[in-house]
């Protein structure tokens, strides 16, 4: 039995990078003999275990091959006879085709250290290239996707996608092979990325491939304005660099979308977690209404504290001024503290303030009316205020 350090650990190791997960191979066994150590596999058809100890994962050398459409589609064979090189070739990227051994299951001391590369990771390790390993790529789909986020990680580095890796990358989204991938893996993949320090190089791997089309059509083709572009991934690479949640980096990517049903659509596609989907919608909705808040109604306010509640819990209200920020990439004309004063305008009016002869709807016309004209006071004070401050 030979176990070995293997992947993202040891390019990371090499990059000198910090190192946050641990995968290992282990060749010349079988799932009987991990068991008996006390592992748990991770799975009844798949050949990777939990150590007992460090609940790393250890995983057979094996073989894979394709039998039908989508990322999920293999037959795996693992045996004691499938050797590192050939569970190697299997892999995605040749930087991601690293192994070093150590001295056993529980010991994950490097023998001697020596990186083990057969198919020239290292030296595309040094030449800061992301290439495939070989035409295996081709069989998973989720392997474009997964490049691209690679690539949002070690752009920032100096490194770049092959040539030969960007056509394969392109043949297989114009085969249709992305649409056999599910919507969670699509959303997996995609929020990784995203959430990455640089993730708007993502977005940018995506669109310049022309892959993106085959992802979300309907933003694709709004972002074949290049102009649309542009300023959209000014705004993503505002949220990136101020460390934004993935809330507000997704709200940037969708903010060229001012059109409800293709919103929807693109939520949908892309499985968008609801939080989320309601977020952006709300940015959408009114985010240029707080960006022209000296121009602002009473009535625009009064049906933004109520769209987004502020007025039982200010959180939503506070995120997406937080937002408008970003999106134009200063700081708002007035400060949280006047929104905080509109809210408490709005709590002044309750029902102690209303007719008790009135009834039904029209208690709550009242209610409306009152707090609308509480708002407009309001209003008056800042909006005399700004214009002062103008002339």
């Amino acid at each position: 039995m030979q176990v070995y350090l293997v992947g993202g650990a040891v390019r990371d190791g090499l990059l000198g990078l910090p190192i946050k997960d641990k995968d290992f191979m282990v060749v010349g066994t079988d799932a009987a003999t991990m068991l008996s150590h006390g592992f748990s596999q991770v799975g009844a058809d798949f050949p990777v275990f939990l150590h007992p100890d460090t609940h790393a994962e250890y995983a057979l050398a094996r073989l894979e091959r394709k039998v039908g459409t989508g990322h999920t589609a293999f037959d795996i064979h693992s045996s004691p006879d499938v050797n590192l090189a050939d569970d190697l070739l299997r892999r995605d990227l040749t930087i991601n085709a690293l192994a070093i051994e150590v001295q056993g299951l529980f010991d994950d001391t490097p023998v001697t250290g020596e990186v083990v590369d057969y198919y020239g990771g290292l030296t595309d390790l040094h030449a800061k290239v992301l290439r495939h390993v070989s035409p295996a790529f081709s069989e998973d789909p989720l392997r474009v996707l997964r490049v691209a986020r690679f690539y949002a990680r070690f752009a920032p580095l100096g490194f770049v996608i092959h040539d030969d890796t960007q056509a394969l990358m392109q043949h297989i989204a114009d085969q249709g092979e992305l649409s056999h991938l599910s919507r969670e893996r699509i959303w997996q993949e995609t929020s990784r990325a995203m959430g990455e320090p640089h993730g708007f190089y993502f977005i940018d791997c995506l669109h310049q491939l022309g892959i993106l089309a085959h992802i979300l059509p309907l933003l694709a083709e709004r972002l074949a304005d290049d102009e649309v572009y542009q300023a959209m991934m000014t705004r993503l690479q505002n949220a990136c660099r101020r460390d934004s949640s993935l809330t507000t980096r997704f709200a940037m990517l969708f903010s060229i979308l001012d059109d409800s049903n293709e919103l929807n659509d693109c939520l949908t596609q892309l499985n968008t977690p609801k939080a989320i989907g309601q977020f952006i919608h709300t940015f959408v909705n009114y985010h240029q209404v707080l960006l022209n808040l000296p121009n602002i109604t009473a009535e625009q306010l009064f049906t933004v504290i109520e769209h987004t509640k502020a007025h039982k819990d200010d959180t939503l209200l506070m995120s997406l001024y937080d937002a408008c920020e970003i999106y134009q990439n200063k700081s708002m004309a007035y400060p949280k503290a006047w929104l905080h004063d509109a809210i408490t305008r709005y709590q002044s009016v309750s029902m102690a303030n209303i007719d008790p002869a009135l009834t039904g709807k029209a208690i709550g016309d009242e209610l409306a009316r009152l707090r609308k004209q509480a708002l407009y006071g309001l209003l008056g004070n800042f909006q005399m205020a700004n214009a002062l401050t103008v002339f």
